[in-house]
């Protein structure tokens, strides 16, 4: 797998924001999955236990009802879902760096927070 987006740049720059969305709902750790590690990859939060990092992922909970997840993969795009009022909405954003991974990102759950 091509790897454009730098996983600990991106979890570097999230952490402020992060911080942020802490006090509008609830943010769980970041996880990390090693491209290295033995089938089935098992999902840490433990960055020192990843030696290849190949996704960084976090969840939001503002309520029982409304939750959001994303996986960001080093590839170049993430995972996205949640569950907003009943609705589900999931979509894939791509993008060439952890620049634009970040940009992906914040707007992704700004528009999950709004």
């Amino acid at each position: 797998m091509e790897r454009l987006v730098d996983l600990d740049v991106l979890a570097t720059r999230l952490r402020p924001v992060v911080d942020g969305w802490s006090s509008r709902a609830e943010v769980g750790p970041f996880t990390w999955r090693d491209a290295r590690a033995s089938w089935p990859q098992p999902i840490v939060t433990d960055r020192l236990r990843v030696e290849v990092p190949e996704s960084l992922g976090f969840t939001l909970r503002r309520d029982p009802d409304d939750e959001f997840e994303i996986v960001i993969w080093t590839g170049g795009w993430a995972d996205v879902g949640y569950l907003l009022a009943g609705d589900v909405t999931s979509f894939c954003p791509e993008f060439k760096d952890a620049e634009d991974a970040y940009a992906a990102v914040v707007e992704s759950v700004e528009r999950f927070l709004a």
